[in-house]
């Protein structure tokens, strides 16, 4: 699938994120990421927003919550969301491809929910990712609408990450050595 969706296909994704988050608890997962307060942490591949209220509030007022998405529509709807929930410590960030404009090792966590099946070229994402963690930096992410093990191999092949747990939900990453 081509991860550059048109302005009608984002609206529809969004709207179904948004009956779907009404009728389950999705954001529910950010508690098991390790966020603390003070944390710089990102949402890649941020779509809509849906789990920005969860991470702006694990992250406290100290901390710092980038969502990032090659869509514009994304990043107007996540600027326009954190301003009428008055979520001050969360920034939205359009960006080009896979070079995110963030400094080296500036992030604790990254987390990369409902996106990695859309992804054209995985290696080249988790080389980003890996960029901007922190060392002893973790990512979180799940398959996406792939199976799992095709989600695993990606992970694996790129050689930038190491999987350190599976759950039901999602992989534990932390950087290659």
């Amino acid at each position: 699938m081509n991860e550059h969706l048109s302005n009608t296909a984002f609206r529809l994704m969004a709207l179904a994120f948004r009956v779907k988050d009404l009728f389950s608890r999705r954001t529910d997962i950010l508690a098991e990421f390790e966020m603390m307060e003070g944390m710089h942490v990102v949402d890649y591949g941020c779509g809509p927003g849906s789990y920005l209220r969860a991470a702006s509030r694990l992250v406290g007022k100290t901390g710092l919550v980038t969502a990032v998405d090659i869509h514009p529509l994304a990043i107007q709807a996540v600027n326009e969301r954190a301003f009428r929930l008055g979520l001050t410590n969360v920034m939205g960030l359009l960006t080009r491809g896979y070079d995110t404009p963030l400094d080296d090792h500036s992030v604790h966590i990254v987390y990369a929910m409902d996106m990695f099946h859309m992804v054209d070229d995985p290696t080249a994402m988790l080389t980003d990712i890996r960029r901007i963690l922190v060392p002893e930096g973790v990512l979180f992410m799940d398959s996406g609408h792939q199976p799992d093990e095709t989600a695993r191999k990606k992970i694996t092949d790129s050689g930038q990450f190491t999987i350190q747990r599976t759950t039901d939900r999602y992989f534990q990453c932390r950087p290659e050595p």
